[in-house]
C-alpha cells in the first residue's frame, strides 16, 4: 500500500512540476523551453481599435500586459481583454513616438517620448507624475541631465533605481533615482565611458565594437545583474548594477539580432529571451553564461510568425508576449509549454 501511495504522489508531483515554470532543480542542462502561439490573445478588441507599430510591452505583477501603440498606452488583463487605453502624448500632442514600457514594483507606468528626449512616469490611470530630460534638448552620451532619444527602461525593485538605455542618439546606460529623477551614473559598452566619436559601422565583424550602437532593450535579474540588448551590434552585454562589465554574447554576424531582452520567471531566472528584429525570431539563451540554446518563430504574418519583433516580456506563468513594429503591427502571446531536451 505504501508503495502505491508513494507512486501516486510521485506521479502527481511530476504533473505539478511540469506545469510550472522551470527551475534549476527541475531543468537538465541540455533542456530548452518550448512555446506555442496563442491565437486567441488578445481577446476581442474594442470597436474602432487599430494597431499601429506596437513598440513597448511589459507584464506587471498582476499578469496584466501593458503596451504602447499609436502614442497610446493600453492595459490588458491576463485573458487578453482591454481594460483601459489612455493617451500618452499629452493633450497638445507635444510628445510623438511613445516607445518603451515598464510597470514598476510601486505600480508606476514608465514610457518615453523618444524624439523629444524624455522619460515619462505615469500612474496606472495615466496621470503624469515625473518627467526626466529636457524637451527637445540633447547633449551627448556623457551629459548627466540631457537624454538622446532613449529607447527603454527598467526599475530595480531592490534599489528603486531607473535604468535607461539611451539609445537611438546617445550610446549608453544611464541611471536615475526612480522617485526623484536625480542622475546617479552612466556607462557605455564594457562599462567604459562612452565616446560618441569613436564608433565603427554596426554589424561588422570582429573585433566587437567598444561602443554601444543602439542600446535598445534592458532588464534586470533578482541577483543584481543588468542585461542590455545592443541592437545593431547584435549582442547582449551583462553588467552589475554599478555598471561593472561582466560578459557579453554576440548572437550572430550582421545587425539587428538583439532588439530587447527579458528573463524567465522561475526562481533562478534560468532563461533569457531576445527578439531578433531582422531575422524575425526569438533567441533563447541560458542566463548564466549567456549560452545560446536555440530560437523559435520566423518571418511571416500568420499566428506564431513575426514581422520585426520589437520588444518582449514574460509574465509570472512563463508566457511570452511580443510586440511587432512595421510590418507586423500587432502583439502576440506565446504560451509556455514546459521544457524539452535539445
Amino acid at each position: 500500500m505504501m508503495t502505491v501511495i508513494r507512486n501516486l504522489f510521485a506521479a502527481a508531483t511530476a504533473v505539478l512540476f511540469a506545469a510550472l515554470p522551470a527551475t534549476d532543480a527541475q531543468t537538465p542542462a541540455n533542456s530548452v523551453p518550448v512555446f506555442e502561439v496563442n491565437p486567441a490573445w488578445p481577446a476581442k478588441l474594442p470597436d474602432g481599435w487599430t494597431w499601429g507599430q506596437v513598440l513597448g510591452i511589459n507584464a506587471d505583477a498582476r499578469n496584466h500586459v501593458w503596451l504602447t501603440t499609436r502614442g497610446q498606452v493600453a492595459e490588458f488583463d491576463p485573458a487578453g481583454k482591454v481594460l483601459q487605453v489612455w493617451n500618452a502624448r499629452a493633450a497638445n500632442s507635444q510628445w510623438t513616438t511613445i516607445h518603451g514600457m515598464f510597470v514598476d514594483h510601486n505600480n508606476f507606468v514608465w514610457t518615453n517620448a523618444r524624439e523629444q528626449h524624455q522619460i515619462l512616469k505615469f500612474t496606472r490611470e495615466g496621470k503624469l507624475v515625473l518627467t526626466i530630460g529636457k524637451f527637445n534638448e540633447t547633449g551627448g552620451s556623457n551629459d548627466p541631465n540631457l537624454l538622446g532619444r532613449p529607447a527603454d527602461m527598467y526599475v530595480s525593485p531592490a534599489t528603486n533605481e531607473l535604468f535607461v538605455v539611451d539609445g537611438y542618439t546617445n550610446h549608453r546606460v544611464i541611471v536615475f533615482n526612480a522617485e526623484t529623477g536625480k542622475y546617479l551614473r552612466h556607462w557605455g559598452a564594457y562599462g567604459e565611458r562612452p565616446d560618441d566619436a569613436d564608433r565603427r559601422p554596426a554589424g561588422t565583424d570582429a573585433p566587437p565594437s567598444r561602443q554601444l550602437s543602439v542600446p535598445h532593450g534592458i532588464t534586470g535579474s533578482r541577483d543584481g545583474m543588468i542585461y542590455v540588448a545592443d541592437r545593431t551590434n547584435s549582442r547582449i552585454q551583462a553588467f552589475e548594477r554599478s555598471g561593472k562589465f561582466v560578459m557579453e554574447r554576440i548572437l550572430r554576424t550582421g545587425n539587428g539580432a538583439a532588439f530587447s531582452v527579458t528573463l524567465s520567471p522561475d526562481p533562478e531566472q534560468q532563461f533569457m529571451y531576445v527578439p531578433d528584429g531582422t531575422e524575425h525570431k526569438i533567441w533563447i539563451l541560458r542566463r548564466k553564461g549567456l549560452e545560446v540554446l536555440g530560437n523559435f518563430a520566423g518571418p511571416g504574418k500568420e499566428p506564431g510568425q513575426l514581422g520585426r519583433p520589437h520588444n518582449i516580456t514574460v509574465d509570472s506563468r512563463g508566457h511570452i508576449y511580443v510586440t511587432e513594429a512595421d510590418p507586423g503591427m500587432r502583439a502576440q502571446m506565446f504560451t509556455f509549454k514546459g521544457v524539452k531536451a535539445r
